[in-house]
């Protein structure tokens, strides 16, 4: 069968969307205050900083939050106009992408341009770090159980889909049937690139306060390995789902179709709300842990900025004196170049595909 294209479904999902965008520029905007009138997000700022210079550094920082918007809104009218819906799926993908970029540059100039109204005795780069000896591997924060569902859950599926494809007339279109599960795949292996970044990301502590620096840390790198693997499950569900929905007759399909969005929509929003509690939690447990000044890790001047190719540095971002560099001689880095690509191809070849 055709599958009907589900127009409530995606605008439904592009408006919540919007709500968890909006909280999340409520709660960036609160981030420079997140341990008081006495920082600037990890700057020790000089009293009455917030009444002069702070008050055009603060509010720079909230400008450059809207520039997603300025991107946002007019693909969206543009999808809109031409009807094809199905386009918010890459507007929502591309518009979170760019939601994390701009937010990750935008905190780095905005530390930078308090950096001149600072305490200056907070200003000098800690002198003795602890790093652990022990690289943090991607099966320890791995659960083979769970893992092993996924993978015959997924395999099973895929099957069935062949199975389905290779019995039915020739009518049949290649990309109803397989198109979706190949976009949850492709979605999938983008988690366990993410995945992997955050379970790799360096956490030099001091040996001040090292317990509550190292909590806070392993704190917020298990929220997003969990949030990671929800995510994929989540998608493996859909994916198990896709056959029975497509071999399904007529008004039958349509039903089981709009029943299973509607339940996606309600789990949405159950997750987007015990996630933004946990996330809270998280955000406390960094407040009472104090920042760390790290030293520049490029050559002085920031050469390299805003990136680098440094194959010798363990590491995704090299702080120098300029910000933060993404280092391309990373592995994450090259993974996930090709990963955009390899995305890009995918996305022509199933527009190419006939419906």
């Amino acid at each position: 069968m055709t599958l009907p294209t589900q127009d409530w479904f995606l605008v439904v999902l592009y408006a919540m969307f919007w709500a968890v965008r909006i909280n999340g520029c409520v709660r960036r905007g609160r981030q420079p205050l997140l341990r008081g009138r006495e920082w600037f997000f990890n700057v020790r700022v000089q009293g009455g900083f917030y009444d002069g210079p702070g008050k055009a550094i603060l509010r720079q920082y909230w400008l450059r939050m809207m520039i997603p918007f300025a991107v946002d809104i007019p693909w969206a009218i543009a999808i809109f106009r031409s009807g094809q819906l199905f386009q918010l799926n890459f507007l929502v993908l591309a518009t979170s992408a760019l939601i994390h970029a701009n937010h990750l540059f935008s905190v780095r100039i905005a530390e930078r341009q308090a950096r001149a109204y600072a305490v200056k005795e907070s200003e000098r780069p800690a002198a003795r770090l602890a790093l652990s000896l022990a690289p943090r591997r991607l099966r320890d924060y791995t659960n083979p159980v769970f893992e092993g569902v996924l993978a015959v859950l997924t395999v099973s599926s895929l099957i069935f889909l062949v199975g389905y494809y290779l019995a039915s007339p020739p009518h049949v279109s290649a990309r109803i049937v397989f198109g979706a599960p190949l976009f949850m795949l492709y979605t999938q292996a983008g988690m366990l690139i993410i995945k992997r970044a955050a379970i790799a990301w360096p956490s030099p502590v001091p040996t001040e306060h090292a317990e509550e620096h190292m909590h806070a840390s392993e704190e917020r790198r298990r929220y997003y390995v969990r949030l990671w693997d929800w995510s994929r499950a989540a998608s493996v569900a859909s994916l198990v789902m896709w056959p029975v929905l497509i071999s399904l007759p007529g008004a039958a399909g349509n039903r089981a179709l709009a029943i299973w969005l509607g339940a996606c929509l309600v789990a949405g929003v159950v997750a987007t709300v015990l996630g933004e509690i946990k996330r809270k939690q998280i955000a406390a447990l960094a407040a009472r842990a104090m920042p760390v000044l790290l030293p520049d890790l490029l050559a002085s001047g920031g050469a390299g900025w805003p990136v680098c190719y440094q194959p010798s540095a363990p590491v995704l971002m090299l702080k120098s004196a300029r910000g933060y560099s993404l280092n391309l001689g990373n592995s994450i880095a090259q993974f996930t170049a090709a990963y955009v690509a390899g995305f890009a191809v995918l996305v022509f070849v199933l527009t190419r595909m006939a419906p």
